[in-house]
């Protein structure tokens, strides 16, 4: 009964049962909806056929007033109060007057020559609001070092929060690399699939690293499908939609997305119950193998006695003192049962009742002795 083998179900039942509440806790969360770590990252060109600027976008998502110094327009965003933090990257090699954000762009702009040029490549990424904001900082920090900066990549990210639970960061960069005189070639290798894909994934990684040491939630860059998970993905709602939602409005778009997450939700139910079933199942099958081969019968052949836990510990060790095949099973902290095959019924319940005459008569004893011992002398005041 004592031993610490996985095949004893003693030990299994402590290792289901927290499983099991383990299962149910991750209910409640889904039902409350505390598993909130969201995975957004999105990647895509700054063009001058569709009217952008990477000047512009950099006072964007800085809150800054910058002018483009190729057409004279004057980008202001100071009104834009939610820039919690702004910074810029350079490799090595860049020359130090990129460390200002007007001179930056306006060069990168400057660089290009075409009319419809790609200036910049813009990267807008969702942070986990579980983190504090230096983490999320450092998270973004450490990401852009590893997947821009390190390959010649001048960086410049800022962190926006309004304060509705949706933290997320702004991350622009030049399309051509920097050497020391300024911007070069422009590298066409940085427009492959294959990097995107690394960039999403290793976004994922640095945000669950995060994520490690102050929650339980986790990020997947992989889609629904790719994961094997039968959910629905949710559709972008976008600035406009999303600035409705939050006036109290619903929208299509939106209703589309509870919809959803309603769905999402009855679906994990579902699979988190039946996990719990087979828990169950599994368990008892298990205790079941493990009596039956203990006390060389089948559990339907053998009868139970039931008592408290130190009772039903001094019974078996009699039991098997006397060469009777018996085990005490543990199911909760309520309920333990002694299994002895019906066979030896006769037999053990003699025993039994020949176990608790004894005790008895010592308790009995015990009782007498206290009694007939003298009183103990008070200790005398000092």
């Amino acid at each position: 009964m004592y031993s610490c083998s996985l095949t004893n179900p003693n030990i299994r039942a402590i290792i289901y049962y927290t499983i099991e509440r383990m299962c149910i806790l991750r209910l409640i969360q889904i039902e409350r909806r505390l598993i909130t770590a969201i995975y957004h990252f999105n990647v895509k060109m700054v063009t001058r056929t569709s009217g952008g600027s990477c000047v512009a976008s950099a006072a964007y998502i800085a809150g800054e007033k910058i002018k483009n110094e190729r057409d004279g327009k004057i980008h202001d965003y100071r009104n834009k109060h939610e820039v919690v933090h702004k910074e810029i990257l350079l490799p090595a090699n860049a020359p130090p007057k990129y460390s200002n954000r007007a001179k930056l762009w306006n060069y990168a702009e400057c660089a290009e020559k075409r009319k419809n040029s790609q200036t910049a490549r813009s990267i807008n990424a969702a942070l986990p609001r579980e983190l504090s904001r230096e983490d999320q900082i450092d998270l973004v920090r450490q990401f852009c070092k590893q997947c821009f900066v390190s390959k010649g990549m001048c960086c410049d990210f800022a962190i926006h929060d309004k304060g509705d639970g949706n933290p997320h960061v702004h991350i622009l960069l030049p399309t051509r690399r920097v050497g020391k005189n300024g911007f070069t070639k422009k590298e066409r290798a940085w427009n492959d699939r294959k990097l995107l894909l690394e960039w999403r994934e290793r976004w994922a990684d640095w945000c669950n690293h995060k994520l490690y040491f102050v929650s339980d939630a986790r990020v997947d860059h992989r889609s629904y499908k790719d994961q094997g998970i039968d959910r629905l993905p949710q559709i972008h709602l976008g600035v406009e939609v999303c600035a409705v939602e939050r006036k109290g409005f619903k929208t299509d778009k939106g209703n589309k997305n509870r919809r959803i997450r309603r769905r999402n939700l009855e679906v994990e139910i579902q699979e988190l119950e039946q996990q719990m079933r087979a828990i169950r199942s599994k368990h008892k099958q298990d205790t079941i193998d493990y009596i039956e081969s203990n006390i060389g019968c089948k559990v339907s052949e053998a009868f139970t006695i039931h008592d408290e836990m130190p009772v039903l510990e001094q019974y078996e060790k009699y039991l098997q003192s006397h060469n009777i095949p018996s085990e005490l099973i543990f199911y909760n902290e309520d309920k333990y049962e002694l299994f002895v095959p019906k066979s030896e019924k006769e037999k053990a319940i003699g025993l039994l009742s020949q176990f608790r005459k004894q005790n008895f008569e010592k308790d009995k004893q015990g009782d007498m002795q206290q009694k007939s011992a003298p009183p103990k002398k008070p200790k005398p005041r000092l």
